[in-house]
């Protein structure tokens, strides 16, 4: 799989992550403005990763190796202290 794909699904699952916890957080009745920005922010980074991933060529993508990994086991570190704290 190539950088390109790997990069954007990291960074829609961040934005998903964030999404999720406001839409939940707001479910239970809990409503101040870092929740609901904190909803639109997560909605916004999955609504741009599609849309780079529909609209740029995976050859025009240039990201540097530390800048790569750094948000792939970020994003994975950050993901493995949420998913429990969402069920």
């Amino acid at each position: 799989m190539e950088r390109f794909y790997i990069f954007h699904i990291c960074m829609a699952a961040y934005g998903a992550t964030f999404a999720i916890r406001s839409v939940s957080a707001i479910i239970e009745g809990s409503t101040s403005l870092p929740i609901t920005v904190a909803g639109i922010a997560g909605v916004g980074m999955i609504i741009a990763s599609v849309h780079e991933v529909l609209t740029r060529s995976p050859s025009d993508f240039e990201i540097g190796n530390l800048a790569f990994w750094a948000v792939v086991l970020g994003v994975v570190g950050f993901l493995l202290f949420q998913i429990p704290e969402l069920f």
